[in-house]
């Protein structure tokens, strides 16, 4: 069974020309109109022992019934042998006087493409065919996080797929994510031995270490060098800040949220909440672009350099 994807990639790469799907980064883009518009016949049959088989039921003479269930292709087969004149009419009247399950119509044995069942998945998960409150509140969805060795397999099929049943694109951005390497830049492999699990680190670091890592080293268009020492030293990070709010604590430092920059009356804490301003802009510019190292990078830098260093020690006695 073949899908013809050639009509199918055409909305799917206007849409992205057009910019009403948008990759981040950027460059992606190329991968995806290099595989778009070089697309073959997509053969979306396998002979496997699991998945979604594939509803087609064929009759004694070999035509062919795609129905959405067994009950609905026997109803179609009997209605197309019943109109027909010659042995095949008869055949079918004599099996329907003593009807057996599986005597009319054969099922084809084959299965869907993995593929082909993962690029419904915006929209089938919501309800469809059936137009439920789900599917009318999350179809579109903003933002997809993809790896680029599936920007064809996954990201464009259900471009393809969305575009033709829903008449949308399924979202508006596909944000496509670092590798994760080794600390040397080696893909790691189970052969190669540099495996490194993320549990272990946890165990090791704790996960709001290796989080942290993770995020202010995910730059966009650079593959992650995990090394296990800079884990380490943002596990120092986290234990800094983690001694700063003892220090408020200890200092009985009330919360207050409607507190103000023009209510500041020292020139030290003006100092501060002005710096405390440009830092929450900058790690909300950083999220909003998907420049996530550049919003950690910004919060590292407040409170370490900023609030650490210099504010904590100025109001220490």
């Amino acid at each position: 069974w073949y899908v013809n994807a050639a009509e199918l990639a055409k909305p799917a790469i206007a849409s992205v020309r057009e910019s009403r799907t948008n990759f981040v980064p950027k460059n992606w883009e190329k991968t995806y109109f290099d595989w778009m518009e070089n697309i073959q016949p997509w053969c979306i049959s396998r002979q496997l022992w699991w998945g979604h088989q594939i509803p087609a039921w064929y009759g004694p003479d070999g035509h062919v019934f795609v129905e959405k269930t067994e009950e609905e292709a026997l109803a179609a087969a009997v209605e197309y042998y019943l109109a027909l004149e010659g042995p095949w009419k008869a055949w079918v009247e004599d099996k329907l006087e003593n009807f057996q399950p599986g005597e009319i119509l054969t099922r084809d044995e084959d299965v869907l493409d993995t593929w082909f069942s993962s690029a419904l998945w915006p929209f089938s998960t919501l309800g469809w065919p059936d137009q439920t409150p789900e599917l009318k509140t999350y179809y579109q969805t903003d933002v997809l996080v993809t790896g680029f060795d599936i920007i064809f397999f996954w990201v464009a099929r259900m471009m393809m797929m969305g575009l033709h049943f829903m008449d949308e694109e399924p979202f508006h951005t596909v944000y496509v994510h670092a590798l994760v390497r080794d600390k040397n830049g080696t893909k790691m492999s189970k052969s190669k031995g540099n495996v490194i699990d993320p549990l272990d680190l946890i165990d090791e670091y704790g996960a709001d270490a290796l989080r942290f890592t993770l995020t202010v080293m995910a730059a966009q268009g650079r593959d992650v060098k995990l090394d296990p020492a800079r884990i380490a030293g943002y596990r120092n990070f986290g234990t800094k800040l983690w001694n700063a709010t003892r220090f408020a604590e200890m200092n009985e430092v009330a919360r207050n949220d409607d507190f103000w920059l023009n209510d500041a009356k020292l020139q030290v804490n003006r100092w501060i909440l002005t710096e405390l301003t440009r830092a929450a802009r900058a790690v909300t510019e950083g999220i909003t672009s998907y420049r996530f190292n550049e919003a950690a990078g910004a919060a590292y830098r407040f409170v370490w350099n900023l609030f650490c260093d210099w504010y904590l020690e100025l109001l220490k006695p």
